[in-house]
């Protein structure tokens, strides 16, 4: 039986092959080597370190410090963020939102939070940099007053 051509085999074109009959792919090979000579170094640095007991210890307490450094200065107070305080009650129209975030830039609109992890959460979901935005506290928060951690306590503007 003859195969007949329609509108849509027509349509349809095959993929180029090469010599061999494989389909031809316009990869380079790049990521190929390159995730061969990655994995070749993973390889060869586990097979340093696993040397001897000495060392697998020793590189065990050294993962250990960096891990702990690094939650020490993410567990910083202020968190890498500065505020100032200020007076003017006109500022924060909101009786439970204490914290003011201005822009000093386009990059955002101006608001308000209850509290100082909320503002700086917002800081860091924008990726904002100090010359981007201020930071106010009301006067009502006290000084000595925890910013982060698990104690908070519900601050107002207006007492």
């Amino acid at each position: 039986m003859p195969t007949r051509k329609t509108s849509t085999s027509k349509s349809r074109s095959t993929s180029a092959k090469n010599s061999t009959g494989k389909k031809v792919t316009r990869s380079s090979g790049k990521s190929r080597v390159t995730t061969q000579s990655a994995l070749e170094k993973n390889i060869a640095s586990l097979n340093t370190k696993s040397g001897s007991s000495k060392t697998t210890s020793n590189a065990k307490s050294s993962r250990t410090t960096k891990s702990t450094q690094t939650k020490r200065t993410t567990n910083k107070k202020d968190r890498g963020v500065k505020h100032t305080r200020c007076k003017n009650i006109e500022l924060f129209p909101c009786n439970s939102m204490p914290w003011r975030l201005e822009p000093r830039t386009n990059k955002f609109n101006l608001s308000w939070f209850m509290c100082f992890d909320h503002a700086v959460d917002q800081i860091e979901r924008q990726g904002l940099q100090p010359r981007d935005y201020k930071l106010q506290c009301y006067i009502s928060v006290p000084i000595t007053d925890p910013l982060t951690g698990p104690v908070r306590t519900q601050r107002y503007v207006r007492s």
